[in-house]
């Protein structure tokens, strides 16, 4: 007997799945489910979602453990997540935490992309990091 995706499908999920329009709105979204149990309340699950909470953060874990993210970058993304937005850009500052902000949607960005959670285009290969984020210190 074939295997039946639609009996498989979680009653949670519907069956038009809509893929986030950035990184940042993922995150957003994902920082909300989690506040949201945090709270003991229902999670706001998009009807059209096109993952789980879990899901982000497992594509977070895994750029921590190749190294493309740090703790600050997680630290920034929990703080500014639980805020419910992104941080403001700053006037001045080198290492503020809009810097930091923008080079983990980046690399989040890429890789959602890759799994198809965000929308967009065939990305190709990864890019250089350290090209364009070059205070990361990703280069071997």
């Amino acid at each position: 007997m074939p295997f039946d995706i639609g009996a498989a499908r979680s009653a949670e999920l519907p069956n038009e799945i809509k893929p986030f329009t950035s990184a940042e709105r993922a995150w957003l979204w994902t920082a909300a489910c989690l506040a949201a149990r945090r709270a003991g309340k229902p999670s706001p699950l998009e009807a059209a979602a096109p993952c789980r909470p879990e899901t982000i953060l497992v594509c977070l874990q895994r750029l921590y453990r190749a190294g493309r993210i740090d703790v600050v970058h997680a630290e920034v993304l929990r703080r500014w997540g639980d805020r419910g937005r992104p941080p403001p850009r700053p006037r001045r500052a080198d290492r503020s935490d809009w810097h930091q902000w923008q080079q983990a949607m980046f690399v989040l960005d890429y890789t959602l992309r890759r799994q198809g959670i965000v929308a967009g285009f065939d990305l190709g290969p990864d890019p250089a990091p350290e090209k364009i984020f070059p205070t990361l210190g990703l280069s071997s």
